[in-house]
């Protein structure tokens, strides 16, 4: 078996860098008709999910940057008032980024880059979280690794009482990540749900269901 540094791994994976998780990053425009969402280089195409929040008010859709890079679609779903998220991403790999990451042991390679997407989206925390779960799944997409992260003060919403909330005020909450890759397709969802901040079930199965509906067009 023939090692490589996780940020090797990192810059084959993505050239430019998993964008940062941020609003002000929602530069490109994808298009969503008939809850059908098609990312704006064509790679990924998904059905909008529905929230599963009490209200059922539904996700609001951000295509997120990818930097120029036209080989990657990246959007996400959102829920804020309930503190409902859900990431997809889908990269086809240059050859020098296929060859790269053939020199790694699989599994490997897909830790990784588990970290490289979730450190992409929330590029406020600190360090990595806590891995509460990781277990190997069979996709359509072949092996994948899931993982569950447990975020300390990682939620997006805060409690208080009696004053202004701060950053402070957020709680633990889990965060599922899910990756595979295939031949030079590499796709991954990342799920949050503060509203059930404690059942990594809830999230794991946000993120599954996700993936499981992800369409990606290699053919350009």
């Amino acid at each position: 078996m023939i090692g490589i540094s996780r940020s090797a791994t990192i810059a084959a994976l993505i050239a430019t860098s998993l964008v940062a998780f941020s609003f002000s990053s929602a530069l490109a425009q994808g298009t969503t008709r008939s809850r059908e969402y098609t990312g704006p280089n064509r790679i990924l195409s998904v059905s909008v999910p529905r929230a599963p929040n009490w209200a059922g008010v539904p996700y609001r859709t951000t295509a997120l940057d990818t930097k120029g890079d036209n080989q990657y679609d990246k959007v996400m779903f959102h829920a804020d008032d309930f503190g409902q998220y859900l990431v997809a991403g889908a990269r086809v790999m240059s050859t020098g980024g296929i060859s790269e990451m053939d020199k790694a042991e699989p599994r490997t390679v897909l830790r990784n880059i588990s970290e490289a997407a979730l450190f992409g989206w929330r590029s406020d925390l600190p360090a990595l979280p806590e891995i509460a779960q990781e277990s190997w799944i069979d996709t359509k997409y072949g092996e994948a690794i899931s993982r569950v992260y447990r975020a300390k003060k990682g939620s997006f919403l805060v409690t208080a009482q009696g004053r202004r909330p701060s950053r402070e005020d957020a709680f633990d909450t889990n965060i599922a990540s899910i990756v595979a890759r295939q031949g030079a397709i590499v796709v991954f969802v990342l799920a949050q749900n503060d509203a059930s901040p404690d059942d990594p079930d809830v999230v794991v199965r946000m993120a599954t269901e996700l993936l499981q509906d992800l369409r990606v067009s290699a053919g350009r």
